[in-house]
């Protein structure tokens, strides 16, 4: 069978929004277990789990910001072979228009759930992939990584953090076999993001539009099943060319 993830447990962070969902849905149809982690979510990620394909998912509740709850969640899983760091919380906050108070607000959210929860989340699964034999990480980025995010400067500091989160675990865990991936997207029609979606945002690529949950969730699919070690510390843009890097 294609794409076969028969046997595999898989911790989706950030399941009940609409990459989570498409992630969900992919992993499950490919034979996966699935866990799914949501913050505030429930009746979505309830909702979510119900409608999986395949038997013996779960849905568990977590504020990756926390380091006692990240490890309070890892005490309910026996047993993980793959993680997918997806979720993200992005708040705009221009600096002119913010108080000192709520500046540092802002970045401690942002950088508390974009990348000091999936450090810790790496550092937790890691124990259980070693003595698995191996295992793998996908983190989903982003473009602002890249290219400056004027409006959002601690969401695109996150994601910076976490492409290089991953490059230097990706050389920490390869003697164990185990693999770490990054998927950079632009904007993703999600619900979300559905009310900043123009024209002008559509005409950024090439392709005149955005990406589609399920195109991120295919490129995840490909890295979890496929046999792409050597692409390990990797990331890969998918953003239709709305923004080109060298």
């Amino acid at each position: 069978m294609k794409n076969n993830l028969s046997n595999k447990t898989i911790l989706i962070t950030g399941a009940a929004g609409g990459i989570g969902e498409a992630l969900c849905t992919s992993f499950a149809e490919a034979n996966g277990t699935i866990i799914l982690h949501y913050n505030s979510n429930r009746d979505k990620a309830e909702s979510l789990l119900q409608k999986l394909p395949g038997m013996h998912h779960r849905a568990i509740q977590c504020d990756l910001s926390n380091a006692d709850q990240v490890n309070t969640m890892f005490s309910a899983i026996d047993h993980v072979d793959i993680v997918i760091n997806n979720a993200a919380v992005v708040e705009n906050h221009e600096i002119n228009s913010l108080s000192y108070q709520d500046w540092q607000d802002i970045w401690e959210r942002t950088i508390g759930a974009n990348l000091i929860g999936p450090a810790n989340i790496m550092y937790l699964a890691s124990k259980f992939m070693i003595k698995n034999g191996g295992g793998k990480f996908i983190n989903i980025s982003s473009r602002g990584a890249f290219r400056g995010e004027p409006s959002a400067p601690a969401y695109g500091a996150s994601k910076a953090g976490l492409n290089s989160l991953g490059q230097s675990l990706a050389k920490a865990l390869a003697k164990d076999r185990i693999f770490v991936y990054t998927i950079a997207p632009g904007f993703v029609d999600t619900e979300r993001v559905k009310n900043l979606i123009d024209d002008e945002v559509r005409a950024q690529s090439p392709l005149n539009r955005v990406a589609k949950p399920q195109e991120i969730a295919d490129t995840a699919l490909w890295l979890a099943t496929g046999d792409n070690e050597f692409l390990t510390g990797c990331i890969i843009d998918v953003n239709g060319a709305s923004y080109l890097r060298s």
